[in-house]
This record gives structure tokens, sequence and C-alpha cells, in this order.
């Protein structure tokens, strides 16, 4: 949007009590901008604090910039249309993408392929950024050194990258952010696609959740509504360097092993229960007609990437994170 301003220049004040005339000619005409300074001018002069106080806050002048916004529509049709899509693909976020997602991603590879090297190979894993402000820079030196001494290997030739909202939500299965900061981050516009998209299934906003929430000790705990249970917090805020930055990303590392553990252990599940819904429908099939199942019932996916955030959608809500009009009446 553009918008055309007038710039007025202000002219002497004319001393018509003194000696001398004035010299400088009065214009036939006054322009609408210094007109209306004037106007203010004078309002300000002989008007009351309050009128004087309301005069200030004119913003008729203000150009309102617009915001565009991209849906995720034509990023649906892309994925839909895909046939080499990996089984699973899970995104790890953090504010910055230098320490707490490169590190979480590692940490996950190595805790799944732990649990099954040949479930490892499936499932791809990636790190993004809310902010912009580390884009194309590689892991922090300290994540490097403190992913070396727990034996992780970080991503290969690895360079930050930002959140996509409209693409990133379809393409990853599930987005596990690290705090409430980063959750805000990335809820706050990807809520916006679910108040527009009412059809079909798209709850894009359910395919958040913190990876805290994995760890073992969270899963043992009653449920909490605290918006810092379940956060894993930030190691380089502040940017204290020295010995004890270096600590506050060992402290992080440990709880950034605990969640991925107990998250591999969950995919290990979903994997299972993928296995066994394959099976059955396949049981199904080769059934006589009509003999086994319920022919209304829809077929199970043989993605399991689809498999896995149907389970994650069966979580319960994080409420203080869902926008009011999106939370259940």
């Amino acid at each position: 949007m553009y918008s055309m301003m007038h710039t007025a220049t202000a002219q002497p004040a004319c001393k018509r009590g003194g000696a001398a005339p004035c010299t400088a000619p009065l214009p036939l005409a006054t322009p609408p901008a210094r007109s209306r300074c004037s106007s203010q001018r004078a309002v300000q002069t002989h008007a009351t604090p309050q009128q004087q106080n309301a005069a200030s806050l004119d913003v008729s002048g203000a150009v309102v910039q617009p915001s565009f916004r991209q849906t995720p529509w034509a990023a649906e049709a892309d994925t839909a249309a895909d046939t080499n899509r990996a089984a699973a693909r899970v995104a790890f976020i953090s504010e910055s993408g230098l320490c707490r997602s490169v590190l979480a991603a590692a940490a996950f590879k190595t805790a799944l392929h732990s649990r099954s090297p040949e479930l490892a190979a499936k499932v791809v894993c990636e790190c993004r950024a809310t902010k912009d402000y580390c884009l194309g820079q590689g892991p922090d030196p300290l994540t490097v050194l403190v992913a070396a001494e727990r034996g992780w290997e970080l991503p290969e030739a690895y360079k930050v990258q930002q959140f996509y909202e409209s693409r990133d939500i379809v393409e990853f299965d599930v987005c596990l952010v690290m705090d409430k900061f980063t959750a805000a981050d990335v809820l706050r516009e990807v809520s916006v696609f679910d108040t527009i998209k009412t059809w079909g299934k798209a709850n894009y906003s359910s395919k958040v959740r913190r990876l805290g929430e994995f760890s073992a000790l969270n899963i043992a705990a009653p449920p909490s509504k605290d918006p810092e249970a379940g956060d894993i917090g930030d190691a380089l805020y502040g940017n204290v360097g020295g010995e004890q930055e270096l600590e506050s990303v060992r402290r992080v590392a440990v709880e950034v092993q605990q969640a991925c553990d107990g998250f591999a252990d969950f995919i290990v599940s979903v994997a299972q229960q993928h296995e066994e819904a394959i099976q059955q429908q396949q049981a199904g099939d080769s059934d006589a007609a009509g003999a086994a199942g319920d022919a209304s019932a829809e077929p199970a996916s043989t993605r399991l990437g689809d498999t896995l955030t149907g389970v994650i959608r069966t979580m319960s809500a994080m409420e203080w994170l869902v926008p009011p009009m999106l939370q259940p009446r």
C-alpha cells in the first residue's frame, strides 16, 4: 500500500505589534496539510490539557500496512501427489535452531536406532527455527562439543532453516517444540489455518506438541496446566558464555535425551499399532465378502506418518496454548 504525504514548511510568525511591517507575503490559499497543522496548534494553544491530549492522539495520517498469509492448501495438494514421501517426518523446533532442536534430532535418531534400526531408517527428522536471526548458520560450537561428548551424530552439513508455517505444518507428521515460547510462535500462524479451514480433517494445531511431554518424568506426573511443565529451556539464552554456558548446554542435553528416549518409545508403539492395523485390513480383504469387518470402515493408511498424526491428535489438548476460538466449549 502506498500513501502520498504532503510535508508543510513552517513560516516565521509576523510581529504585527512592532514598527517593522510584515515582509513575508500572505499566501492566497493555505495548503491542506499546513491548514490542518495550524488548526491543531490553535487547539493546543487555547484548549484545556484534556483537549490537548486528545489532539495529540490524532492518527488520521497513519498508514496501515496489510498482512498477507499463505494458506497450506497448495502444500496439501503437493503432499498428496508425492508418491516418494518418507514413511514418517518429524520436526524439532527451537527458537534459534542452533542448540536444542539440533541436539534433539541427534538424540532421537540415536535412541530410535538403538530400539529398531529398521524403523530408524524410515523416520526422517529435521530441525527448524521460529526466528530468522540465525538462518544459514551451523550449530553452536557448544552444541557440537556436547553432542560429541554424548556420542550423538549431528545432522550432516546442518544449516538453520526457519519454520515455514503453510508448508511445514503439512509436510511434517508431528512438530515438536521446545517450550511455551516456540509453541506460541508456531501456533500463532498455524491456529489461523484451523479457523479458516473448518472442513475436512485439517486440525493443524493438534500436530504441535512439546518434546518434553514425552519424558518419562512428565509422563509419570499427574496432568498439569502449568505453562512451563514439559518445557526444555534455552541453554544459550543470555549468551553468558564460558563454563557457565557449557554447563547449561550439558544440562539441557540431559533433558533432551530423557524426552527423546520417551519419544522413541512412543514411535515404536505407534509403529506396532500401524502394523497391526495393516495386518487386520489385509486379513479382512482376504476373507470372503461380508465375512469379516465392516465394509464401510475407513481403510488403514499404508503410511506410518498418517498413523503417527492420528495418535498424536488423540492426546489431551494443551488448553493454555489453544486460542479461545478453538478451545472446546
